[in-house]
């Protein structure tokens, strides 16, 4: 009976690995979640301005979708992690404008004097720095779009528009991500992981940390591609977006339970789209917003990068699975993922060749040029089994 061996090295342990050491830390997620908490208790303090607005505050974005990745460094370069948080009031749009709304939100922040230091204006939220943790939380004002039957859709303030002569209503535009993130859960099923949805929490509350090993493969493949975009635009001022990488994944993610599957699938997809347009941009739309073209607010340096990493992140995927040389499978983690990252993970696979070593779970395989580790010690038609080694020279 075959004892399926896994190779040494093998993409999807490996994969695995660089999604766990590409995820927040447990003290990283709990101080984000701390200070979400703590800034969502003073927006919906009783008895202040904004408490006739019955303040609803709640997560959106990668901390919602549990694709959030760990900052990177680079000497004195760093690529924060964040928490977006929306505000939603109950207010008229027709009658207050999106600009009296942000106003009065970044005023009853300022007047907390812990919070003052750290609030800066951005074109479409208040940000939050805690720059010693290397994280921000961004605060979108928000109200509910009076034109959605089911009270979903929200409308947040447009900046572009702001003016002493425009009306209320055209203060504001359209997002919807809690349709985003239902959407994105739907995309996240397979057939054998469908317990994996059943992982939710309230409207208020962050969705709780979990392991890597029990994500879905779409999550960690938009982590890894994620990990990938801050490693490559690292110090440059624009970048592809989350939610553009997030949504092109889930496109083209075909419900593979394998990780390795997975990304090499949305990898061919995404690259064979950009081949397809013969050098015009490809288009993205918001599943949730569907006039929202995500790749619209690149530039044309910031798509060309975009284009050229999709490529080389394929080519990285392939390197890791048949290294050309020695060097090559160290090399391509590191290009994959950062110095850093490609050394814990290289320790990590170094240990299981160690550890199986010892175990007498070391083969090689007819056919299949690399040493493998067998589940089970026994005799196996066509595996042959290596003496142990204890490493000790």
């Amino acid at each position: 009976m075959s004892t399926n061996p896994t190779q040494i090295g093998d993409l999807d342990r490996c994969l695995d690995l660089l999604c766990e050491a590409i995820q927040l830390t447990e003290t990283q997620f709990n101080t984000a979640v701390n200070r979400y908490e703590a800034v969502g208790r003073w927006l919906t303090e009783a008895d202040t301005s904004l408490d006739k607005l019955s303040p609803e505050v709640f997560p959106q974005g990668s901390m919602r979708l549990r694709t959030t990745v760990r900052p990177v460094r680079k000497q004195d370069e760093v690529v924060p992690f964040d928490l977006d948080a929306v505000c939603c009031c109950a207010v008229d749009p027709t009658r207050k404008s999106s600009q009296a709304l942000y106003s009065q939100i970044e005023s009853h922040l300022r007047s907390n004097a812990n919070l003052q230091g750290r609030l800066s204006a951005e074109p479409k939220c208040l940000r939050l720095d805690y720059a010693s943790d290397d994280f921000y939380l961004d605060i979108v004002p928000a109200c509910i779009d009076p034109t959605d039957p089911e009270k979903i859709r929200l409308l947040i303030p447009d900046r572009a528009r702001w003016s002493a002569s425009a009306a209320p209503i055209d203060t504001w535009r359209r997002t919807d991500p809690l349709r985003y993130a239902r959407w994105f859960d739907t995309q996240c099923a397979t057939t054998t992981r469908s317990a994996e949805l059943a992982v939710t929490a309230s409207v208020s509350r962050v969705p709780p940390r979990e392991p890597a090993s029990i994500k879905a493969p779409l999550r960690r493949a938009v982590q890894l591609l994620k990990r990938q975009r801050d490693v490559e635009f690292l110090g440059r001022d624009s970048q592809p977006s989350s939610i553009l990488l997030t949504t092109l994944a889930g496109r083209c993610y075909q419900g593979e339970v394998s990780l390795s599957a997975a990304l090499a699938t949305i990898l061919d997809r995404i690259c064979a789209l950009i081949s397809q347009a013969q050098g015009r941009r490809i288009s993205v739309p918001n599943p949730a917003e569907p006039t929202e073209d995500l790749v619209k607010p690149l530039t044309d340096e910031t798509y060309r990068r975009f284009k050229a990493m999709m490529v080389s992140m394929r080519q990285r995927l392939d390197r890791l699975r048949h290294p050309r040389t020695p060097t090559d499978f160290g090399s391509a983690l590191v290009e994959l993922a950062g110095t850093r990252v490609a050394g814990q993970v290289s320790a990590r696979l170094q240990a299981d060749l160690r550890e199986a070593s010892s175990q007498g779970k070391l083969a090689v395989a007819a056919g299949v040029p690399s040493l493998q580790i067998v589940k089970e010690v026994k005799p196996t038609p066509g595996v042959h089994s290596t003496p142990p080694n204890t490493f000790h020279g």
